[in-house]
């Protein structure tokens, strides 16, 4: 049985979350029934969005996933964590078992019938991108949300080219493999009396990671950390005649330019790492799972 935590809200509860994932993949026979158990789930945050989905996804390939939804007393939650899921369109994008295990279980016409603000001026909800062209109109929602957030011009677009740079190059990494896609949430959240106003940017997929696509386009008998680092630090490329690799540079520079305080992390092979202006921190190793997560906040 693949078991949730109560919160998917940090780079820790990601990590923890792809253990258990990869974990079920190397020892629960493939095609057959698969427990997903999601009823302490009470908080998500962009990077547990994107890291759900992805990764549900991912297994419904191998799996059909017999999900118990999470649980929502509102007598004593004070936070609707169903509600949450149906309004960031987690259930229009999640495996077909998994939603109809939702439907089952709870009633969720009260959620697809209600009446609520227009959500496209508040936030930028679960996205899947396959191709440049949902790139684009990914670029374009991220310029309406914060333009109406009030955020400088100059803000707005190096939030912009954030976005659009690890989308673009998550799914230029999932072209050679079959139906990898890219996740992307984004969330404004303003000023509060413990909290300073904050982007926070999740971007993943579930293609060859880092380390497998750079192996051979690095120098021999360099460690993973080493390959991770010099993705981030360098120009290393698979495609180094076409003058590509300043993607990761770019984010890098834009991020910490922008916000000297700014979080910036990725989960990718086996290992979580926090990203610095100029150095990059091991936090911890773990077990191999696809994909490559990145999540980023920066104070506005």
């Amino acid at each position: 049985m693949l078991e949730s935590a109560e919160k998917f809200k940090n780079i820790f509860h990601i990590h923890s979350w792809l253990d258990r994932c990869a974990y079920i993949f190397d020892e629960v026979v493939e095609y057959g029934p698969l427990k997903v158990d999601l009823g302490q789930l009470k908080w998500l945050t962009p990077a547990g969005f994107t890291v759900l989905l992805s990764t549900l996804n991912y297994l419904d390939r191998f799996y059909y996933l017999e999900t118990i939804p999470p649980k929502f007393d509102s007598r004593t939650d004070k936070f609707d964590i169903v509600g949450y899921m149906e309004r960031m369109n987690f259930l229009n994008s999640c495996p077909e078992d998994v939603k109809l295990s939702f439907e089952k279980m709870i009633n969720m016409d009260y959620y697809y019938n209600r009446n609520r603000n227009r959500k496209e001026k508040e936030l930028d909800e679960l996205r899947i991108s396959r191709c440049d062209r949902d790139i684009e109109e990914l670029g374009r929602s991220i310029k309406r949300i914060m333009k109406g957030k009030g955020l400088h011009i100059n803000r707005i677009s190096d939030i912009t080219e954030i976005v659009t740079e690890l989308a673009q190059n998550a799914v230029e990494h999932a072209d050679e493999i079959s139906d990898a896609e890219c996740y992307s949430c984004v969330q404004y959240y303003k000023e509060t009396s413990t909290q300073p106003g904050r982007v926070e940017i999740a971007i993943c997929d579930t293609g060859r990671g880092i380390v497998d696509s750079l192996r051979d386009h690095v120098s021999v008998g360099s460690t993973n950390d080493k390959i991770v680092e010099k993705a981030i630090f360098t120009r290393a490329s698979r495609f180094p005649e076409q003058d590509r690799g300043k993607g990761f540079n770019n984010v890098r520079r834009t991020a910490f330019g922008w916000s000297s305080d700014a979080e910036f992390y990725v989960r990718t092979h086996d290992s979580m790492y926090r990203i610095y202006e100029n150095r990059l921190e091991l936090l911890d190793k773990g077990r191999y799972f696809p994909g490559t997560f990145y999540y980023i906040i920066i104070n506005v």
